[in-house]
């Protein structure tokens, strides 16, 4: 079946690009009813629970962002959406409901599994790793 193309270019055509720049997908990520709004801020009753929620926010704006630039950002252009930052936090949530927090595990499930399960390139392996064990180490260990 053919699609009719003049129907086609009198259409409007919506897209969903991620947002430029590091404070835009913040914002986007803490956009009531995006991903994160004051509900899920108050579902885990840590303070480990939204240090590490802005951790992961950052993160995935981080990544979102370093699409941009092309072969100075990744080897190998990623697609990384919203999904990604989603599984993170219920993986999160589900973990510190659980009790404490395994930091090996969490950073495992974040770095090598989650994001890090898309990277085929060992460059991209470690440009990714090290600012994920930074980022993530400065808001574990400054409690």
């Amino acid at each position: 079946p053919e699609f009719p193309l003049g129907l086609l270019q009198m259409s409007i055509k919506v897209t969903n690009e991620p947002p430029a720049g590091l404070k835009a997908g913040l914002l986007r990520s803490y956009t009531p009813g995006v991903l994160v709004d004051q509900d899920k801020l108050e579902r885990v009753d840590t303070a480990q629970w939204r240090q590490l929620l802005f951790g992961l926010c950052f993160l995935h704006s981080v990544v979102q962002e370093r699409r941009k630039f092309g072969p100075l950002g990744w080897c190998i252009p990623y697609e990384y959406n919203n999904g990604d930052l989603q599984s993170c936090m219920l993986f999160l949530e589900k973990h510190l409901y659980n009790g404490p927090i395994s930091w090996g595990t969490f950073q495992y499930m974040v770095s090598a599994v989650q994001y890090g399960g898309k990277i085929t390139d060992s460059l991209d392996v470690r440009l990714f790793r090290y600012p994920d064990c930074k980022i993530s180490e400065f808001l574990y260990y400054n409690d």
